[in-house]
């Protein structure tokens, strides 16, 4: 036995030692368990045993042992590769809860207006139109205003200062994403925010119409039993002035969620919507970025929420087009979603 012969044994029993380790844990993963004890076992028994190694690979129809051994390294490789995203996508995870726990604990308690729709703005360097927008709201004659300030690096924070007692700003210190903007006022109105009524997300960049709100309050009396109303731009009784491209973009993303969550919407990231409080429970939202739209729809299908399609417009204006979403956002959503669906 030479000393390749006893390092591969040495690291094979130390391998096998660490998966008794995970078995022996209060979370155990049975799937870590399994791979570390093959590959301690493996070890120590294709190092003893060579001809073990041969017969194997002329299991698997190869003439080789050797190369048995280089499809499983390459396998195994793969999934360490992953476990250690996993485990850095777990260490952003704990700093947005760290972010969004301080924006609560800094927040004051506000006191919302009773049977009055809440509004959840998110915003990031929105400094030229969130005033704008804030003020479109309010003229509407709506009170209930959260603003999430995602850590912005313009004057946002100036801006929303102006509107210190007629809304409420909660401030992520570092920049997040929407999506984590999102449910950190969902968590607020979960703790603070009663039970029942209604939600409202809207963009800050001022391309939605406050109008359609009311189309959102009309199928809301007709039907009680829904929990979640989405703006589509694609209904017929819709108006958009978006680019072909983005179009384009956006018709892929609806086939993409049909194949993933099984729903079969026309417009699957459309930032409109309006929800019951009560849905807020079963919406807990995971991924930072823009993803978090495909998120909200897996969840319905997954936690079976009663939806429905209220057609909304749209109009993009030069700010919104010249924020708009590159072509590489796009496939950053996609990954992020199948990571979020099905690695984590």
């Amino acid at each position: 036995m030479n000393l390749l012969d006893i390092f591969f044994i040495v690291s094979g029993i130390i391998i096998f030692l660490l998966g008794i380790d995970i078995a022996r844990r209060e979370k155990f993963n049975a799937l870590h368990f399994i791979v570390f004890l093959a590959i301690g076992l493996g070890l120590m028994v294709f190092t003893v045993f060579p001809q073990a190694l041969k017969i194997l690979g002329e299991v698997f129809g190869l003439q080789r042992g050797a190369d048995l051994l280089v499809y499983l390294s390459i396998i195994f490789l793969i999934y360490f590769v992953l476990l250690l995203l996993r485990k850095l996508e777990g260490n952003k995870e704990d700093i947005t809860v760290l972010i969004r726990e301080i924006a609560l604990q800094n927040a004051p308690k506000y006191q919302f207006t009773e049977k009055q729709e809440i509004f959840v703005i998110p915003a990031y360097n929105e400094w030229e139109v969130i005033a704008e927008t804030i003020q479109t709201v309010l003229e509407a004659g709506y009170k209930n205003i959260i603003v999430v300030n995602d850590g912005s690096k313009d004057h946002s924070r100036v801006i929303l200062e102006w509107f210190w007692d007629t809304i409420l700003a909660l401030h992520h210190y570092k920049n997040r994403g929407q999506g984590a903007a999102l449910e950190t006022w969902f968590e607020y109105i979960r703790r603070y925010g009663g039970k029942e009524g209604y939600v409202v997300t809207f963009d800050s960049d001022g391309q939605h119409s406050i109008q359609d709100v009311a189309k959102f309050q009309k199928y809301a009396q007709e039907d009680s039993q829904i929990d979640i109303f989405l703006g589509s731009r694609f209904l017929k009784e819709s108006t958009t002035n978006i680019s072909f491209k983005k179009k384009i973009l956006l018709k892929m993303g609806i086939l993409f969620t049909f194949f993933l969550s099984n729903i079969k919407l026309s417009d699957t990231h459309n930032g409109f919507r309006y929800m019951k409080k009560s849905a807020l429970k079963d919406i807990i939202i995971t991924i930072d970025g823009m993803g978090h739209a495909s998120e909200i729809i897996d969840i319905i299908s997954q936690k079976h929420l009663k939806h429905k399609e209220v057609p909304v417009d749209i109009l993009y204006t030069e700010y919104s087009l010249a924020k708009g979403q590159k072509m590489s956002n796009a496939l950053n959503v996609l990954t992020r979603f199948i990571w979020t669906k099905f690695f984590k």
